[in-house]
């Protein structure tokens, strides 16, 4: 073993555990971090039951939690922000949260919680905004008001989108629109229409991808050009081939 070796390996180790240790603590704030920013919402069941419905970002994981009971919803596509929730109404709050986009692009979705019989829904989970800015300015938003008559809750999205090219201007256009939503008591979900489904899709989530057949009639929601479908209460993002998990 050569002298140089035995002088540079000290400095090595040295590196070594400098680096193990700015990383134990970076998770360290990171776990404390979640912590703090977690938060409890208390919230009607829809059959008037005053629950408690945690909401807890995992910045170590970048993971989304929503608690009640034994009932977790995920959200993977999720990035380390602290998500903005709010009340709907007395039985439903609704989870804004970001997702990593990309140079120059903005994202984020929306999700709308509510507890029935001791479960967690989804009552529904949408593209929420985009925004693009390059030669090209595309914005695209989406925002929620509820209407809530005697357990007949109406949804309605307003929608806004915006293309403002440097390059094309003729191409440019803005437009404004609204859509209601009708819930389903039975799988506590907001909807638009109920279609028909028969086609071999391919299904993407986070962590895998496959082909399968799917059959049958399912609750969609069309926000402009986007749908989306619910199938095994699951919401998926609906394009021409896939279907991908929200």
């Amino acid at each position: 073993m050569s002298k140089r070796f035995l002088l540079i390996l000290p400095l090595i180790l040295f590196i070594s555990k400098s680096v193990l240790l700015a990383q134990d603590e970076l998770l360290e704030n990171r776990i404390v971090q979640s912590k703090k920013d977690t938060r409890t919402f208390n919230i009607q069941s829809l059959e008037g039951k005053i629950v408690r419905v945690k909401v807890l970002p995992d910045y170590v994981h970048n993971i989304l939690c929503v608690i009640y009971l034994k009932d977790t919803v995920k959200v993977f596509d999720y990035w380390d922000v602290v998500p903005k929730t709010s009340y709907l109404s007395k039985r439903f709050i609704k989870i804004n949260y970001e997702v990593r986009g990309g140079s120059n692009f903005g994202l984020g979705n929306s999700l709308i919680i509510c507890v029935s019989n001791n479960k967690l829904y989804e009552a529904l989970h949408v593209l929420r905004y985009t925004d693009w800015e390059s030669e090209l300015v595309k914005t695209y938003n989406v925002k929620f008001a509820l209407a809530d008559h005697k357990k007949d809750y109406v949804l309605t999205a307003s929608i806004r989108d915006k293309s403002i090219s440097s390059i094309n201007p003729e191409t440019n256009y803005e437009y404004t629109s609204s859509s209601k939503l009708h819930f389903d008591k039975k799988l506590k979900i907001f909807y638009s229409i109920k279609d028909d489904l028969y086609d071999t899709l391919k299904v993407i989530y986070h962590d895998t991808t496959y082909r399968r057949e799917i059959q049958g009639n399912f609750p969609e929601v069309i926000l402009e050009d986007n749908k989306y479908v619910f199938i095994g209460g699951q919401w998926f993002e609906l394009s021409k081939d896939s279907i991908i998990k929200y």
